[in-house]
């Protein structure tokens, strides 16, 4: 066994290198990490309404989950969310105050039901509620876990800063590694992955994407009516 005081050296040589390449990766980017945490925590108080075509997948052991949705949100707590393409395809569901109301696609759209917000029919197959695909989900992951470098990318139609996450959680799991995208004009998020080793591997088990997004628009309160 190595002495404990060669273990802290060890400990104190990684932590300093961690910093350095930190510190070479802000100088070279022009922008530090918190800079970019602190510009999205702003630009998500400025927020108070929201409309995106939200992609989502979703992965627990061997199932999938592939979900478009028309997504609308009005803070404090209005979501609405209809289901373009995937699994139910058709049904709607306007969140507020704790509670759900739930329309279903197809023959029985007629029959709205009133559901907790865990209920199973309201939930991802890995329990993600509704009130999770808000920006304030990933502004809590970027605040509450320790990001380990920074990019940037071009994705899709954006400019964007790639803030990268090692070990970390949220209230439901433990992820290997997260990226999250950060729009490099609005510094809102755009994207999320999330990866957890599996046998080994590095597998992603959920993803997001937030295309056509518009912020500050007005949304008619019928919208956030079932």
């Amino acid at each position: 066994m190595k002495p404990l005081n060669y273990q802290k050296k060890i400990k104190h040589h990684f932590i300093l290198f961690l910093s350095f390449i930190l510190l070479s990766t802000s100088l070279s980017l022009g922008i530090s990490i918190d800079e970019v945490i602190r510009k999205a925590q702003e630009a998500n108080n400025k927020v108070s309404t929201l409309y995106s075509i939200l992609e989502v997948y979703n992965r627990i052991g061997n199932n999938e989950e592939y979900i478009t949705y028309k997504f609308y949100y009005q803070k404090p707590d209005k979501i609405r969310l209809e289901v373009l393409e995937g699994k139910d395809k058709g049904t709607i569901m306007v969140y507020q105050t704790g509670k759900v109301r739930y329309k279903k696609g197809g023959l029985l759209s007629f029959i709205p039901l009133s559901l907790n917000v865990d209920d199973p029919l309201a939930i991802s197959i890995r329990k993600g509620q509704i009130p999770d695909l808000t920006f304030d989900y990933i502004i809590d992951l970027l605040i509450n876990n320790n990001p380990t470098g920074l990019k940037e990318i071009a994705f899709l139609n954006y400019n964007c800063y790639i803030v990268e996450i090692g070990n970390s959680r949220d209230k439901l799991y433990n992820y290997s590694f997260q990226r999250i995208y950060i729009e490099k004009n609005s510094f809102l998020p755009v994207s999320l992955e999330q990866y957890e080793d599996i046998k080994g591997k590095r597998t992603l088990v959920h993803r997001r994407i937030y295309k056509n997004l518009q912020i500050n628009i007005k949304i008619d309160p019928q919208i956030f009516e079932i």
